[in-house]
C-alpha cells in the first residue's frame, strides 16, 4: 500500500469516527419528545374543577416534567356518559369522570349513593384514600385497563325541591332527578318517581317543570341557578352527602410514558385530586348563607322522619351488593364493611 492510499484510508476513517461522535453527543443532549394528552372535564359552575383542572392543572404538570408532558384539557369534548369508555378506550388519554354515570357496569363506584354512608362533606376524600383506593385501583384496572390516579367528589349533596319535603309521605308523586340508578332506587322507595336525565339538560328541566327537583350539589345548585327554581333544600339521606368522581387515566397511555415520568404524573394529579375536594369543601357555606339571603329554605326532617327514610331505601344496599357481584365486583361488600367500620372511627374521633 503506497503512502498515498493509507492517507487517504486514514482520513476516511477519522471522519466516520468524528461523525459518528458527533451524531452520538448529539442525541445524547437532544431535548427528550413532547408528549401531549387530551384530559376531559365536565362544565360544573363556581366548583373549583374547572379553574383548577383548567389551568392549575396544565401549568403544574408541565412545570412537574419540565415541559415533556402537557395537558390539553376541553370542556365537555365526551358526553358526560361516555368519557369512562373513551379513557378505556384511548380516544382521550384521561378525564375526570363521575362515578354515578357508570353506575350499570361499573357499580362499585357508587357506594356514596347508598342512603345512610355518608353524612358529612369531609367523609368523602377521608375514605376513598383510607380504604376505597386500593378496591378502586384494583377494579378499574381489571375491568378496564384504566389507571386510578385521583379522587374529587362534589359536596354538599341535597334534595333541591321547588316544595318543602318535611316528611317522607311529601315525596309522593314528586318528580326528581338524580345523579345515577341508586338514586332513582332511592326516590320509589319514598313514594317519588325518579326521572333520568342527562346533566346538560338539567336546567332546563328543573325551569320547563319537567322534574320538581333534582340531587346536585349545593355549590352547583347556586352557581348555575337551580335555586331560583327550586327554592327548598331538603336535607333528606337518600344520597350520601357527596358525589364520588375520580381522576383516570388510559393504562396505555400510562404505560408508554419514560420511567422517569410515571411517579411524577401520579404524583401530580394525586395532589390535584387532594386540592380540588379540600376546595369543593370550603365553598358549600359560603354558599348556603348566599341562598338563604335569597331566601332559600332548609328543611331539615324530624329524627323520626330521616330514620323512616332510611328504613324505606335499605333495600338500595342489597341491590347495590348484588349489583355489584353480578357486575364482576364481589369484593364490593367486603370494601362497604370496611368503609362503615372506618367512618364510625372516624366519626368517633371528632
Amino acid at each position: 500500500m503506497n503512502f498515498r492510499n493509507l492517507i487517504k484510508k486514514l482520513t476516511i476513517v477519522s471522519f466516520v469516527i468524528i461523525f459518528s461522535c458527533c451524531f452520538f453527543i448529539s442525541a445524547a443532549g437532544a431535548a427528550p419528545k413532547k408528549i401531549v394528552w387530551t384530559w376531559n372535564q365536565m362544565a360544573l359552575g363556581k366548583w373549583c374543577d374547572n379553574d383548577l383542572f383548567g389551568k392549575w392543572l396544565p401549568k403544574r404538570m408541565a412545570e412537574a416534567t419540565d415541559g415533556r408532558l402537557e395537558l390539553h384539557v376541553p370542556l365537555n369534548l365526551v358526553p358526560v356518559p361516555e368519557v369512562l369508555h373513551s379513557v378505556r378506550d384511548g380516544v382521550i388519554q384521561g378525564a375526570v369522570a363521575g362515578t354515578p354515570y357508570y353506575s350499570g357496569e361499573w357499580p362499585i363506584g357508587s357506594f356514596h349513593a347508598i342512603p345512610g354512608v355518608l353524612r358529612a362533606d369531609d367523609e368523602f376524600p377521608a375514605v376513598l384514600n383510607n380504604v376505597v383506593w386500593d378496591y378502586w385501583e384494583k377494579s378499574l384496572k381489571n375491568k378496564f385497563d384504566i389507571r386510578l390516579m385521583g379522587i374529587n367528589h362534589w359536596c354538599g349533596v341535597s334534595v333541591f325541591c321547588n316544595e318543602p319535603i318535611r316528611t317522607v309521605a311529601d315525596f309522593k308523586g314528586k318528580k326528581l332527578r338524580g345523579m345515577g340508578y341508586y338514586d332513582s332506587l332511592a326516590f320509589e322507595g319514598v313514594g317519588a318517581a325518579g326521572v333520568s336525565i342527562p346533566w346538560d339538560e338539567a336546567f332546563m328541566s328543573v325551569q320547563r317543570g319537567v322534574v320538581d327537583g333534582l340531587v346536585t350539589g349545593l355549590v352547583v345548585y347556586d352557581s348555575m341557578g337551580f335555586w331560583e327554581y327550586c327554592k327548598y333544600i331538603n336535607k333528606w339521606p337518600v344520597h350520601g352527602s357527596s358525589c364520588a368522581a375520580m381522576l383516570i387515566v388510559n393504562g396505555k397511555a400510562f404505560d408508554a410514558l419514560p420511567a422517569d415520568l410515571k411517579p411524577i404524573v401520579k404524583k401530580v394529579l394525586k395532589e390535584a385530586g387532594q386540592k380540588n375536594c379540600e376546595c369543593n369543601i370550603s365553598k358549600v357555606e359560603a354558599s348556603l348563607e348566599k341562598l338563604k339571603a335569597k331566601g332559600v329554605q332548609v328543611i331539615e326532617p324530624s329524627e323520626e322522619e330521616y330514620n323512616k327514610c332510611l328504613k324505606q331505601t335499605s333495600f338500595v344496599r342489597d341491590k347495590w351488593i348484588a349489583q355489584c357481584k353480578k357486575a364482576g365486583s364481589p369484593e364490593a361488600a367486603q370494601m362497604l364493611e370496611d368503609i362503615e367500620r372506618y367512618l364510625a372511627d372516624y366519626r368517633s374521633k371528632r
